[in-house]
């Protein structure tokens, strides 16, 4: 991200120098029964994130240019919508959990409250028919120029007119910065961005760009004669965009009303920060500014009203905003005006560290507040005042019963209500355990909303979706799976069933059950899928985090799902029950690892210069935890690790290093890419290479081998402003770029297609990639003339975090974040290579038996050879170089099936031959 003053640097840097110190990016990582304490979850996976994605050079996210990808990537489809090669994905769920989301409307056009307009953080715009029975839910425009939708407002003027505003602007981790303003005129059908709200656009009066006034918006309101109030919050290096912006005509124009500087600097404007939005009965406007960024002062947070009595049609125009703000230091505030009483304000302001600091109410329009107590909140049976844990920069919001103005809800990780006005409360809903027989409802509250002219109709939406309660709160619409582990169970929203907006970090497939695979989830735990089609979970995880998941390809009945860190669950019966198994915090939050089919071994990462690993997954005792040495990595944490598939027996792991580390007066070094062969037990680093051409502090997302050739590897990197590919064909010793026409977005993944697999054409192999905005292949590498083209037909443009191959049947799948899981069947193509004998008589003859290969040389005078042996897939499965004399091969080791045998002379000469063992 841009940042003129360097907010989101100052950000993750305090946070990296600082002991003790708490941050804005405190987001629990909570597990039902296990919350994580606040620094130990959102910030440091935000700090995980800033490492992965950051521009080196510039030392912040310049998340901008995924806009620029975006519509690169359109027009390359375009000249390319004739070319024959193109994956067909399908969508595989799960479709009973659902995702963050922060905005919907119930549509006003059906007096029933049955349509519903859903909008995800990652995963677009949503319509529900029959909302309040068995909802049909059906994306909207897949392909807008943004899917982090955090904003959604009907015009009460002409309901067939909607608003929606893209990027989340809370500073979470996973935050994705929008793309300005998007509108419909036709229901919802049809959407179009408000080329107003291009950062090429210009902000009268001024003539030059707006620049990134509309990357993050906030909320939206639309009064009754159609006028429109935008809220967005500065884009990072850029502190005087921002603020509260107002539209006559319809978005074609806008007006900034609050967000002007008056004698202060970029640090104290606070009317930059543009949060909650709210209209009153009689037209007055509320907006509020607030503190959501941890480098800016701590009394950003005010409420401006607007009369409508006072300034008639001009009601929210610059210059008619009154402060209302309470006496207090402030920093977000969310505010809500009792529908049939506009006199009547409630109140929740954002105190000092991060949590809830007071409730206040005003029962004449602003003039004057008062304190309300703050409500008791039963965590995990443990009382607390602060109903937000610290993050009610987060996950903040307050609603009144449109029917009766002492009818209060609000929401922090938990919902609570008020019947006499705030003076008392009543906590309605828990996501962690032990606070007696209230109702489960998924953590975070975001939004809640009324049937129109109901009391008891309640809408609400938080980190797992949409929820409905038909008796003001008392009980919720839900269903619960049974956990993997055999314990508790999940409780998921019945709204959300079809509503697949869940961000995956992560997946497997089982190597013979065709429906079953495994997919990890952020704040959503790991899910279990296995029917066809678009799949309902059956089973998952006890919530938080879902990391790396893994199925022995070998033995399907050993299955590996994480946590965050080291900490797993692990089953020895095909996934019938899961076994709780924590060692220690060391590694990444969300911890990269690979899983041994032959050694039975789990690798992961771990501290500074040290390889994880998990053992005894297969024996009858508890699996346990060591470390290996690698002195290779120096200071740097793993990032990828990869099994080497070449390697029939299997202990051979490729690990990629990235340096952690960020403080005053320090380079961080080079990513490394590292060689451990029998590393599962005494372990050789047999190849230590720095990837010289990669900046410092840049990070490897992915390795790959190719399984037909054990010196062809592929490393991704996921930093903005580097190069993202990188290939090497001497195993190590040298890599070469090969990022050719991409645009410049993180590459999350790579893979080789094996060569008896073709992606929509005739012919084998090539290499796939995992992008912020989808899936991209080359067929052929060209080193930087490669020409990759985009791969998306039926996935939407949504960030893709992870690929997994199955060789049975050539099932692809792809994990995004923020659309579920994704398949694809790649096409089979024949391998097998004729006998073909050289006229020079290279090689006389090779016979087999089924415990050997013997190889008879020519009379050539070629003086070396080397021998390579494929299995039916195409995995190379023996590699020597020798002398150019007789030979034999043991294959006493390897699986019945057919093989083929290349022989290559030092003088090009070739010999071929196919058998069977």
């Amino acid at each position: 991200m841009l940042c003129s003053k360097n907010t989101l640097t100052v950000l993750i840097l305090a946070a990296f120098f600082s002991v003790g110190c708490v941050s804005k990016t405190n987001k629990q990582a909570e597990e039902p029964n296990e919350i994580f304490s606040e620094r130990d979850g959102m910030e440091l996976a935000m700090r995980q994130e800033f490492l992965m994605t950051q521009d080196p050079a510039l030392g912040y996210i310049p998340k901008e240019r995924m806009i620029a990808a975006l519509e690169y990537q359109r027009r390359l489809n375009a000249a390319r919508q004739n070319q024959s090669l193109a994956i067909n994905w399908q969508e595989r769920g799960p479709v009973n959990p659902a995702g963050r989301t922060r905005a919907f409307v119930i549509d006003a056009r059906d007096a029933t409250g049955n349509t519903v307009f859903a909008a995800s953080v990652s995963g677009g715009i949503w319509k529900a028919t029959n909302f309040k029975s068995t909802p049909v839910w059906t994306p909207v425009n897949e392909n807008m120029g943004s899917l982090a939708v955090c904003a959604l407002a009907q015009d009460p003027s002409n309901t067939s007119v909607m608003y929606a505003g893209t990027g989340e602007g809370w500073f979470n981790s996973d935050a994705v910065r929008g793309n300005g303003i998007w509108k419909t005129a036709d229901g919802g059908t049809t959407w179009n961005k408000l080329a107003s709200t291009d950062s090429s656009a210009t902000l009268p009066p001024s003539t030059t760009p707006n620049l990134h006034n509309f990357d993050f918006i906030q909320d939206i309101v639309i009064n009754t004669s159609g006028v429109v109030f935008a809220s967005s919050r500065p884009s990072a290096r850029f502190c005087n965009t921002g603020g509260v912006f107002r539209s006559a005509d319809g978005g074609t124009s806008w007006t900034r009303v609050i967000g002007v500087l008056t004698a202060q600097t970029c640090d104290s404007a606070y009317n930059y920060y543009g949060a909650d939005l709210e209209l009153a009965s009689n037209g007055d406007v509320y907006a509020t500014t607030g503190y959501i960024n941890s480098g800016e002062p701590a009394n950003l947070g005010r409420i401006f009203r607007s009369s409508a009595a006072a300034n008639g049609t001009n009601v929210g125009g610059a210059g008619t905003w009154v402060d209302i703000t309470p006496s207090g230091t402030w920093q977000r505030i969310d505010v809500a005006v009792a529908p049939n009483n506009p006199a009547v304000i409630y109140a929740l302001l954002e105190g000092s560290g991060n949590g809830i600091g007071a409730i206040k109410k005003s029962t004449n329009s602003g003039a004057t507040w008062t304190d309300l107590p703050l409500p008791t909140w039963c965590n995990q049976g443990t009382n607390s005042s602060d109903f937000t844990n610290g993050q009610a920069f987060y996950d903040l919001i307050v609603q009144v019963d449109p029917t009766n103005a002492n009818n209060v809800y609000i929401g922090g990780i938990d919902l609570f209500k008020s019947t006499d006005g705030g003076a008392t409360w009543n906590q309605l809903t828990q996501w962690a355990s032990n606070c007696s027989t209230l109702p489960v409802v998924h953590a975070d509250q975001h939004n809640i909303q009324f049937l129109p002219g109901s009391g008891s109709e309640i809408y609400a939406s938080n980190d797992g979706g949409i929820y409905y309660s038909n008796n003001a709160g008392s009980t919720w619409a839900t269903a619960t799976l049974p956990n993997l582990n055999g314990a508790n169970q999940t409780t998921y929203s019945l709204k959300n069933v079809g509503y697949n907006v869940m961000q995956l970090y992560a997946c497997d497939m089982h190597p013979t059950a065709t429906n079953y695979f495994l997919v990890g989830a952020q704040d959503n735990g790991s899910y279990k899928l296995t029917s066809a089609g678009v799949a309902i979970a059956i089973e998952s995880s006890v919530g938080g985090d879902g990391g790396f998941c893994h199925i022995d390809q070998a033995d399907g009945n050993i299955q590996v799902i994480s946590y965050v860190y080291n900490n797993f669950y692990y089953s020895r019966n095909g996934g019938n029950s899961f076994t709780r198994i924590s060692f220690n915090n060391n590694g990444f939050f969300i911890n990269p690892s690979d899983y041994d089919d032959q050694k039975k071994v789990l690798y992961t990462g771990a501290n500074s210069a040290q390889l994880g690993l998990v053992s005894n997954l297969s024996g009858t005792g508890s699996p346990t935890f060591s470390t290996q040495n690698i002195s290779g990595l120096g200071v740097r944490k793993i990032s990828a690790l990869k099994v080497d598939p070449t390697v029939s027996s299997g202990g051979t792991v490729w690990l990629a290093g990235t340096d952690t580390i960020r403080r005053a007066n320090y380079t961080p070094l080079q990513p490394v890419v590292i060689k451990v062969t029998n590393a599962n037990a005494t372990p050789i680093e047999a190849v230590t290479r720095v990837l010289s051409n990669a900046p410092e502090g840049s990070s490897i997302s992915s390795i790959d081998v190719d399984p037909a050739n054990a010196n062809h590897l592929l490393v991704t990197l996921s930093n903005y402003g580097v190069v993202s590919v990188y290939e090497s064909t001497d195993g190590g010793a040298t890599f070469n770029n090969i990022e050719g026409n991409l645009p410049d977005v993180p590459v999350r993944w790579g893979m080789f297609v094996p060569a008896n697999a073709s992606v929509g054409g005739t012919t084998g192999g090539g290499i796939l990639l995992a992008t912020e905005i989808g899936v991209w292949f080359t067929q052929q590498s060209a080193g930087t003339a490669t020409s990759w083209s985009s791969q998306n037909t039926g996935l939407p443009n949504v960030r893709t975090d992870m690929l997994r191959y199955r060789a049975s049947d050539n099932l692809l799948a792809a994990a995004t974040h923020g659309r579920g899981l994704f398949t694809t069947t790649l096409t089979s193509v024949a391998t097998g290579i004729p006998t073909v004998s050289n006229t020079r008589n290279f090689i006389d003859y090779v016979t087999n038996t089924r415990q050997q290969l013997f190889v008879k040389t020519g009379n050539l005078t070629t003086t070396a050879m080397q021998l390579q042996l494929f299995d039916a897939t195409g995995r190379l499965v023996y590699d020597k170089k020798t002398g150019y004399s007789n030979q034999t091969i043991p294959i006493d080791g390897l699986a019945s099936g057919s093989y083929i045998l290349k022989i290559y002379g030092n003088r090009n000469e070739q010999y071929t031959k196919q058998f069977v063992r």
